[in-house]
């Protein structure tokens, strides 16, 4: 086994399992973000052909290309994670290696260089040019922003004045029209051939504006909702500006409410583990007459593991001194609070494990030693330890009733949830079986077996 889990006795997982599940597949890419990219990835390959068959005599020459190449793979490789910025690598590397077969045809003569040849030349840049603003146009109009019908037919209108305007202009030269200084309709249906980059522009604003207003509103919406939970104030204009541009990463926000919430669960565990048991013991010695002194003391527990919570410390004798001695310290302070006897055997401990390590085992260990008091009604506990740098091997065994891997679990039962989570999150195991001859053995190897 390579990463953590949890079993019980005869292999099956308990009623409570925590394991990590596999990463929910991710949605197949949108139809228009497939087709911008094989359309850029048509104008990158023209301008690598034009590159072969017309080599610069200077390095710089090679640079549209790579440059090109470059922003294609950071348009394919940041889709998921921030779409806008893929879209604008998709159209930046279509643009600058349309500008390859550009200035190429730019530069040919039909007389000089033949029909024949110059018409392939013309034909590759008007393929280049077209195809930019291809995906300038799916940019701006992808159905997932509900662009306007304005920005629809405008684009449309763009993309099939650039196709008439190149057909047209190698239909020209085919019939040996001459150049005319007059301004006539020949002039304005091929103008798009002179300032494509224009349409490609005002293409990508178009898709620009629709992502923030998009991202915008997304924002607005977590702050209302933020406020009417929190009752902050009015949310300040950088406030939303912040917030706009975490929403134009769509992984960003939601990987901060996980943060949250892992947190949280971290937090709850660690008050199930701590400050609980201290006040159900507290009031289970109200509620049967104990003395003051001995709620006082228990109310003064709570308050100091309240206080470490709150700093997000662990015990000072765990940082200080390592694992066996902060056991030993956990197994002293279980005798004093109450008739039970906590033994420690110590197989070896040659070193001291990573710091993650050791706090996994201390707390698996501390939660062990509560479920045993708390539900087990245990009379003895014995802790089992062998560390090294290397490998860790903890077992805490009670003489309790005993676990059952088909015992109903109770409602809002948390131990066993926090120590699977916690062996998971270092690559540890637990293993939860019935005694030799009564209670439970809880088992904790790192790393997992």
């Amino acid at each position: 086994m390579t990463g953590g889990s949890i079993e019980t006795s005869d292999g099956r997982a308990p009623a409570v399992d925590a394991t990590s599940q596999a990463p929910a597949r991710l949605d197949q890419l949108p139809i228009a973000f497939r087709l911008a990219a094989a359309s850029a990835t048509v104008v990158v390959v023209l301008a690598a052909i034009v590159l072969y068959l017309n080599p610069p005599t200077r390095a710089e020459g090679l640079l549209p290309a790579l440059v090109a190449g470059a922003a294609l793979s950071a348009g394919v490789l940041t889709r998921r994670w921030a779409p806008s910025l893929a879209w604008v690598a998709l159209i930046v590397a279509a643009l600058v290696a349309a500008s390859v077969p550009i200035a190429v045809s730019r530069a040919a003569d039909p007389v000089a260089t033949g029909l024949g040849t110059w018409l392939l030349i013309a034909v590759r840049s008007s393929v280049a040019a077209i195809l930019t603003v291809v995906v300038a146009a799916l940019y701006g109009t992808r159905s997932e922003r509900r662009s306007t019908g304005r920005v629809t037919t405008l684009a449309t209108f763009l993309v099939a004045w650039l196709v008439v305007a190149c057909l047209l202009v190698l239909v020209l030269v085919i019939a040996g029209a001459r150049y005319d200084p007059a301004f006539t309709w020949v002039d304005v249906a091929t103008w798009p051939t002179s300032v494509f980059i224009q349409f490609v522009l005002v293409l990508t604003a178009f898709g620009v504006a629709a992502d923030l207003r998009a991202a915008a509103l997304r924002a607005d919406g977590r702050l209302a909702a933020a406020g009417q939970r929190n009752g902050d104030a009015p949310t300040r204009p950088a406030e939303r500006l912040r917030a706009t541009l975490r929403e134009l990463v769509p992984g960003q926000a939601a990987a901060e409410e996980a943060a949250i919430e892992s947190e949280r669960v971290r937090f709850a565990g660690d008050l199930h583990a701590v400050v609980l048991p201290a006040l159900r013991r507290a009031i289970a010695e109200v509620e049967a007459g104990g003395p003051v002194e001995a709620l006082a003391e228990r109310l003064r527990t709570v308050d100091l593991e309240l206080e470490r919570l709150m700093a997000d410390r662990w015990p000072v004798v765990l940082e200080a001194f390592g694992l066996v001695e902060a056991l030993e310290d956990l197994a002293e302070l279980t005798e004093a609070d109450g008739a039970i006897q906590v033994t420690i055997e110590v197989a070896s401990a040659a070193g001291r494990p990573r710091r993650e390590i050791e706090r996994t085992a201390w707390r698996i260990a501390q939660l062990a030693v509560d479920n045993a008091i708390r539900h087990a009604g245990a009379a003895r506990i014995t802790i089992g330890i062998a560390v090294a740098p290397e490998r860790l091997s903890l077992s805490v065994a009670d003489d309790g009733r005993g676990f059952e891997p088909t015992d109903p679990v109770r409602v809002g039962a948390r131990g066993l949830q926090d120590q699977a989570r916690r062996a998971v999150a270092v690559g540890g195991r637990i293993a939860i079986a019935p005694g030799e001859t009564s209670g439970t053995v809880v088992r904790f190897d790192w790393p997992a077996p």
